[in-house]
Order: structure tokens, then sequence, then C-alpha cells
């Protein structure tokens, strides 16, 4: 499934004619997932995405994503996943602005002692975010992202809860055809 979803979205990003405002962009981020109404930090997320723009208003992306919520006390619940997010971007002079929604697929690993150790399932997204020029004429780009993931991980464990995560991430971003 996992090879499937890979395909899926490659074949996507490379669908489609090239015209002169397309461009490809690699790009990084880390930051913090919440898990609960009590807005802590439960864990770090970390994603990589290869990103293509269709014009400037429009991108696709694929990400890759891992994550380890310790809740504050070591529990060590992971994540990885894989995913493809559309991006409706709002260029300005300034910052570009844009709206994230995102289907892939997430799996976990728990820590020793619980009952399911592992799964997967699908999981979507649903986001705002922005972008900066750190280094003109758009070499480097600072992101800014606040995403709502869903899954329907539902194990009974703390992060498991088949609930959304709030996912708060800041990294830079390179575009390639620049």
């Amino acid at each position: 499934m996992r090879r499937r979803l890979a395909v899926a979205a490659v074949l996507c990003l490379l669908a489609g004619p090239v015209g002169a405002a397309d461009a490809w962009s690699l790009g990084a981020r880390g930051g913090v997932v919440v898990t609960d109404q009590n807005f802590d930090a439960d864990g770090e997320v970390w994603a990589l995405t290869l990103g293509r723009s269709f014009g400037p208003q429009y991108a696709l992306e694929v990400e890759l994503s891992a994550d380890e919520l310790d809740f504050g006390i070591d529990y060590g619940l992971k994540h990885r996943a894989i995913g493809i997010n559309h991006l409706t971007i709002n260029r300005g002079p300034l910052w570009d602005p844009y709206f994230l929604i995102g289907i892939g697929l997430i799996e976990f690993d728990a820590p020793p002692g619980n009952p399911v150790r592992d799964g997967r399932d699908f999981m979507f997204n649903l986001g705002i975010g922005g972008q900066w020029e750190l280094v003109a004429p758009e070499r480097v780009l600072l992101r800014a992202d606040l995403r709502l993931r869903y899954d329907r991980n539902d194990t009974g464990q703390p992060g498991q809860n088949g609930f959304g995560d709030g996912v708060l991430t800041l990294g830079l971003t390179v575009p390639l055809d620049r």
C-alpha cells in the first residue's frame, strides 16, 4: 500500500505540462505535535517535502514525516507518514500565505507493554501556512505551517484516540528551478 501511494504521488507531480511559472522545490521542517486540548508540546515532528508548483497559485508536494510523542514522560510513541498535499497559494508582495489539504498513510510503533504494538491507517491534513523570502530572489524561503492531522488510529493509548493532532512546523524551502 505504501509503495502504491508513493508511486501515485510521484505520478501526480510529474503529470501535466511544465510552463514558465512551474517550479520544483525541496523543503525540510521541524516542529511540535499537540495531541490534546492542553496545548502542550507532546512530541517533535520532522518533515521533508518535494514539491512542484503549477502556475503562481497551486502546488503539489509529496511529504515524508516522522514524529515521536513522549508526553513529557519519555513515552516513545512513533509515527511515520507519507502524504500528498495540495496548496492553494495567495501570492503577496511580502509573503505567500497558503491553504493546505492532503491525504496520506500513517504508521505507528507503540512502546513495549501496549496491547497494540503497531499499525497503519489513512490520514487527512488540513492547514494554513506561509512562506517568506529569506534569500532574494526566491532562492531560500522560510516556511511556517499549522495543520490538523487526522487519522483513524484508535488503540486506546495516549496519542492514538482517533482524533486530530495539531502540528506546528517551521523550516526552509529551496526552489530548484530558479
